[in-house]
């Protein structure tokens, strides 16, 4: 247990724990600028895999450790040993490409919270949250044209769906960081805070998140994900709207609001 009692469990490089039904993933390489590593980008998916049918989580809150970076990207010091040899690479990118779609594919909100440098593989994976929000000395790249290496198409469609095309080829041709006022008039993050105040209003936000409705959220974050033209994913998404309409929760919310007081929702 940490200082505050809460479970925290460490894995290389990755420390996770609950919090007020709060999940907490942070990427621990500091001195790297948080650089995500093989072993980290297993671990993310394994802790990731945990809370989705964790019910008390209600939302998951990813983060760099220390107030530098987010994430600079991979951890370069494993360039030389894995991204030299074919089967080496392939291993790399399914472990990171497994992770970010399980991180896209959760039933729980999910936020990135940036403070400091989010770039390259950082950026792609905090592209992968719900959220992102971001403390003002932020900046943001995709430096993928000065090395020379393709980026992966889905995240290219994930970043073009998010800041529109021509956002998305000014971040690949230009490769330049670019500050948070910038990333925020783009759309690139939700949310742009002072120093000062970020984790208030982080906090704040979360909250806000873990006090409404989880099967409303749920059924709104599939229905937002969902592919229209996809009869299957069309078809889970009405099922879950009729799963809100018979929950207990939609009993709680309207018989709150009667009583004029603040609902409590449990997610059944």
């Amino acid at each position: 247990k940490d200082e505050e009692g809460y479970m925290t469990n460490n894995s290389k490089n990755i420390i996770h724990y609950i919090k007020d039904n709060v999940a907490y993933i942070i990427l621990n390489n500091p001195k790297k600028l948080n650089g995500i590593n093989f072993e980290m980008w297993l671990n993310i998916g394994k802790i990731l895999e945990e809370y989705e049918i964790n019910k008390s989580v209600r939302c998951i809150v990813l983060k760099g450790e220390g107030s530098k970076a987010f994430s600079a990207g991979a951890d370069i010091s494993e360039f030389d040993d894995n991204r030299s040899r074919l089967e080496e690479v392939k291993k790399y990118d399914n472990a990171s490409k497994t992770s970010m779609r399980l991180l896209q594919q959760m039933s729980i909100p999910t936020i990135a919270m940036i403070d400091g440098y989010c770039i390259g593989g950082g950026l792609a994976t905090a592209l992968s949250c719900d959220l992102r929000l971001a403390s003002e000395k932020s900046s943001f790249a995709i430096p993928a044209a000065k090395l020379g290496l393709a980026y992966d198409y889905a995240g290219i469609k994930r970043l073009r769906e998010i800041v529109g095309p021509s956002n998305a080829k000014y971040i690949f041709y230009t490769a330049r960081q670019f500050t948070a006022d910038e990333a925020f008039e783009m759309g690139l993050i939700n949310g742009l805070f002072k120093e000062s105040e970020f984790e208030k209003n982080i906090s704040n936000i979360i909250n806000n998140i873990c006090e409404n409705a989880p099967l409303t959220i749920s059924s709104a974050k599939m229905s937002i994900d969902a592919n229209p033209n996809n009869d299957i994913e069309y078809k889970n998404c009405i099922e879950a709207e009729q799963v809100c309409f018979a929950s207990n929760d939609y009993q709680e919310g309207r018989q709150a609001f009667k009583e004029k007081r603040k609902p409590k929702f449990n997610g059944n």
